[in-house]
């Protein structure tokens, strides 16, 4: 337990002491702290009484009100929480090195390549789509980027652990709405941005001014790292002082790339620049990743490791989960299961992986309820202009209506090489027993995701690889009583 003045800076002597502290009243435990933050939809403060019926012995709000427990009056209610949290885990921001990755696509990817080629050097943690972990510690994170809460209980946790680094997903929603407020960051990269998040954030200036406020929360000494070949590089590079750029092409920037070899599960590459000139190889394949390499070479040389070292690294890198996942079946098709979830992923997936294609292109894809309908709309044109046939399914419903979602996401499409089916498994089910030898079957949207979120809840189902090996072993029986 630790005194609430161990806390947050009182104007008042208040001796409280406090074992748990949230802005989610269903969290707060018998001796709690309750911040009550307003946010994009709920105000906290209309859960101060369910708050103190949980346990908690004080408030903290920006509001002048009342309560049968001490109020605490403060400027900066979500400010003061980040804070707290942080004395509350004796500092963990003091103590451990935060590289943060943001943009639209790639941040997974970019956070997982960072991670495995900075463990071959040091211990560093990782946070994003894939989870919290480092090595066999792992903790559950059903979001990009964890709530405070979680996320500063993950920092104690790789400090315990003796990690010097982690590295993390910092997405848009959370820096706007102030969550990553006083989390300064030693790297801030930045890999691309396309239609996403409108749904929040209305227009892609406001999406890149999120973004880069990643980049504004730079420490002194830190370095933001920038895709010069992005079109709004410059939100990025007004938002630091000290920054380098990385291009596919472009000599102006600070590393560029030439001599690109794409083949499937191997990608070779020359950098060039003020680290002088250097060859890549990398079984991390497809042009976008030369992209993601180099933010990571950037990175690493940085923090100051040897370029010759990360490249020899570079070829030893295992890979990504949930990225580019190929499951090669018995029937002559293979699938492929990807996380990419705008038409840009995708389109960046197809060109990789369309010249190993011999047969037809199949994708199943989702619509996801309470976010963006340009980007569904967008995905769903893409897939029924460029491949065979699609099945448009559900990523995670939320609260609305799954059929409705659906309807929507085809609305503007031009061909109708395409079926709706609400259920995820249902249209996997269909789309591997339809597919043929030679096909490619893409999964995309959910990765290695074991839930959809449905009416506000997290509702369990097999991941994507789950639910595709259990109709391959059906298809397989059924194979066997036919012969």
């Amino acid at each position: 337990m630790k005194k609430i003045s161990e806390l947050i800076n009182l104007k008042e002597n208040l001796d409280l002491e406090i074992d748990n502290l949230n802005d989610d009243s269903r969290n707060i435990k018998e001796n709690g702290i309750f911040f009550a933050i307003k946010g994009l939809t709920n105000d906290g403060n209309n859960y101060i009484e369910s708050a103190i019926k949980n346990g908690a012995v004080a408030i903290v709000t920006e509001e002048n009100i009342t309560a049968s427990v001490p109020v605490i009056k403060v400027d900066d209610a979500q400010m003061t929480y980040n804070e707290a949290l942080n004395n509350f885990y004796d500092k963990p921001l003091d103590k451990i090195k935060i590289i943060s990755v943001t943009g639209t696509d790639g941040k997974t990817t970019v956070a997982e390549i960072i991670y495995q080629l900075l463990n071959n050097y040091t211990r560093v943690g990782y946070i994003g789509t894939n989870g919290i972990k480092y090595k066999k510690f792992k903790m559950d994170n059903p979001h990009t980027t964890p709530m405070p809460d979680v996320l500063f209980n993950a920092l104690n946790e790789f400090v315990n652990l003796g990690c010097e680094y982690v590295v993390m997903e910092s997405s848009s929603e959370r820096l706007a709405t102030k969550k990553l407020d006083c989390v300064n960051f030693d790297v801030s990269i930045f890999t691309n941005l396309s239609r996403d998040h409108l749904d929040t954030h209305k227009t892609m200036e406001n999406y890149a001014k999120a973004k880069a406020i990643s980049f504004k929360q730079l420490k002194k000494d830190g370095i933001g790292i920038i895709n010069y070949d992005d079109n709004y590089k410059n939100y990025f590079m007004e938002a630091c002082s000290n920054y380098v750029t990385y291009s596919l092409t472009d000599s102006e920037a600070d590393i560029y790339a030439s001599r690109i070899l794409v083949r499937y599960n191997r990608l070779e590459f020359d950098i060039n620049g003020i680290y002088g000139h250097h060859h890549v190889i990398s079984h991390i394949s497809g042009e976008f990743n030369v992209y993601n390499l180099m933010s990571a070479i950037l990175c690493l040389k940085h923090l100051g490791y040897d370029i010759k070292s990360i490249i020899k690294n570079i070829a030893l890198l295992k890979p990504i989960d949930a990225r580019q996942l190929l499951i090669k079946t018995n029937f002559g098709f293979n699938i492929m299961i990807d996380y990419a979830h705008t038409a840009n992923a995708f389109k960046n997936l197809y060109n990789y992986m369309k010249n190993n294609i011999s047969g037809r292109c199949i994708v199943v894809t989702g619509a996801p309820g309470g976010r963006d309908e340009r980007r569904m709309i967008e995905m769903a044109n893409y897939c029924t202009e460029t491949v065979d046939y699609s099945y448009f399914t559900i990523d995670d419903a939320r609260d609305s209506d799954p059929n409705e979602l659906l309807n929507l996401m085809v609305s503007e499409t031009k061909n109708n090489n395409y079926e709706l089916i609400v259920n995820r498994d249902e249209a996997i089910k269909k789309a591997l027993m339809n597919a043929k030898p030679g096909d490619l079957v893409f999964i995309l949207g959910k990765g290695l995701e074991k839930y959809q979120l449905t009416k506000g809840k997290n509702v369990a189902r097999p991941n994507d690889a789950e639910s595709c090996k259990k109709v391959l072993k059906q298809m397989e029986k059924c194979n066997e009583k036919n012969v």
